[in-house]
């Protein structure tokens, strides 16, 4: 993944509107490339060469960033359970969300909450 999708963008990079739209698509539950180019303004293929080009990265790479972010933020400042969160986005069980989130962040999600406490 590029070094670029580890950084923080403002609204003022395409990184940055991108990843607002995406980040208000996972808040909602509902994320799709179809719904990010059309609030863009543009075509789904557009949107992939633009994603490909200034992030290195594509669509389902992003959205798995910003949902990590998202489950970083829930894990630091809410009590809902691990099993909450999984369910939160779409994972069919907590033990695949502690997979992914394992892999996005370098320890499990019982071990973040922990390290954050």
């Amino acid at each position: 993944m590029g070094r670029g999708l580890q950084e923080a963008d403002g609204l003022h990079t395409f990184r940055g509107v991108v990843g607002a739209q995406i980040r208000a698509q996972v808040v909602t539950g509902n994320v799709s490339i179809d719904s990010t180019a059309r609030a863009l303004g543009t075509s789904v293929r557009t949107l992939q060469r633009m994603l490909h080009r200034d992030c290195g990265a594509d669509f389902r790479e992003l959205v798995n960033l910003i949902r990590m972010q998202r489950a970083k933020e829930l894990l630091r400042g809410s009590g809902a359970s691990i099993t909450q969160i999984s369910m939160e986005f779409g994972y069919s069980s907590p033990a695949n969300f502690a997979r992914a989130f394992r892999k996005a962040a370098g320890m499990a999600p019982h071990d973040f909450r922990s390290s954050v406490a």
